[in-house]
């Protein structure tokens, strides 16, 4: 129970959102509206919250969790990430690479990374960012991936429905798929935990400019990084899943745990490598 975020932007249905950049907390030269920042890229020895950086890693100012923390995606206003100057994401992905590091020495059991990308995903504010969720252990999602990949592990297995493949990772549309044009990124090899480097910038890029080509450029998307623990060595095949928010979970999804889910993945990822 987190009463403090019902005062962040469109806490109550994601529907207050400010898209004007003299006011987004979020733009150059607006640094003093955010919590003093935990980090900087690009600025070079600039004072800190000052201008001249192409990514800044901030405090939530409303947090779910202690410790979490806002990745902002480059200085100016761009709202997509589809949208993002040249080595912005890059910047942004070595900034989680950073920061988890951080979060290692300080004790953290488990770091989670994620996007928000519109209202519909959940983000109240349309500057492009990632946010840096610090656990002192595994979440349940973790957890039941985690006794998954005890067993056996299915995504060392050759993909269905490729997507796209390049560097050693590949995007393909999941036979479990959950929700339409759900999308994930692997590495060929197995490995627990993200590199966090250019190949996987790219790829997830890759996808978000796929997902606005074949479902719009207003199409509402989370993506989040699975990858193992931090503080033990236990059998993981990490993971990004994206996953496009064109449905609504209604009774069936929330009363019996059941995903219905109204398009094919093969016939998704056809329409995602065409696009």
């Amino acid at each position: 129970m987190v009463p403090g975020r019902a005062g962040r932007p469109g806490a109550l249905g994601r529907t207050v959102r400010s898209g004007n950049p003299a006011v987004c907390p979020f733009c150059e030269g607006n640094e003093a509206l955010t919590p003093p920042e935990l980090a900087a890229y690009g600025r070079g020895v600039g004072e800190p919250d000052t201008s001249g950086w192409v990514v800044r890693v901030v405090p939530n100012k409303f947090p779910a969790f202690d410790g979490q923390e806002v990745v902002i995606h480059g200085p100016g206003h761009a709202t997509a990430l589809a949208d993002l100057a040249a080595g912005v994401l890059e910047a942004a992905v070595a900034a989680w690479r950073d920061r988890r590091s951080h979060h290692v020495a300080a004790g953290c059991g488990y770091l989670l990374v994620a996007i928000n990308e519109g209202a519909a995903a959940g983000a109240s504010l349309d500057h492009s960012h990632s946010q840096l969720f610090p656990f002192a252990a595994p979440p349940p999602a973790i957890d039941r991936e985690l006794a998954a990949f005890a067993s056996g592990c299915p995504l060392c297995r050759p993909a269905e429905h490729v997507v796209s493949e390049a560097e050693g990772l590949v995007s393909f549309c999941p036979p479990w798929a959950r929700m339409p044009y759900e999308t994930w990124i692997a590495p060929r090899e197995h490995a627990g935990r993200a590199p966090f480097d250019r190949a996987l910038a790219i790829a997830i890029a890759d996808v978000a400019a796929r997902f606005r080509r074949v479902l719009g450029a207003e199409v509402a998307w989370n993506a989040i990084v699975h990858d193992a623990p931090l503080s033990a060595e236990r059998p993981f095949h990490w993971h990004v899943e994206l996953l496009p928010r064109l449905t609504v979970a209604a009774a069936v999804e929330l009363g019996a745990g059941i995903w219905v889910n109204v398009v094919e993945p093969q016939r998704a990822a056809a329409e995602l490598a065409a696009g």
